[in-house]
């Protein structure tokens, strides 16, 4: 292989690291999200998080777990679905069910909770940092 070949291809890797890591973080996004739905809802994590359709409720669940993170971190749909590891037509769906969903008070008002949950959370350096404090205490 050439030496410009070879330059090529290491300029290459470095986006790709950095499109990993980014893909990391969304994914950890995605997980806390789903474990704060999994709370909210009494679905296992498990389920939402399941490859599956799995049952009614899990569908659901993991419909308002892409819809939150579509709404509170002002994701786009395809985003969203590669953090959920999903398309962003099935993302695309799942937020209209929930989005009309809307319609009804309570549900309404869960939602808001939740999303206020959301806004209100510190950020993944500040929890790496608590937790870093944390585990120093113990």
């Amino acid at each position: 292989m050439g030496l410009m070949a070879m330059q090529a291809l290491e300029g290459a890797a470095k986006p790709l690291g950095k499109h990993r890591e980014g893909h990391r973080r969304d994914m950890a996004r995605a997980s806390f999200v789903t474990d704060l739905v999994a709370l909210a809802t009494g679905v296992p994590a498990a389920q939402i998080r399941s490859k599956t359709r799995n049952n009614a409720r899990a569908a659901r669940a993991r419909q308002m777990s892409m819809y939150l993170a579509h709404v509170s971190f002002d994701w786009p749909l395809a985003r969203v679905g590669a953090a959920f590891g999903r398309d962003r037509t099935t993302a695309g769906h799942g937020c209209r069910l929930i989005e009309d969903l809307r319609d009804d008070p309570a549900f309404d008002a869960g939602l808001e909770g939740l999303e206020a949950c959301l806004r209100n959370a510190p950020g993944p350096l500040a929890v790496k940092v608590l937790a870093t404090n944390l585990r120093e205490m113990v």
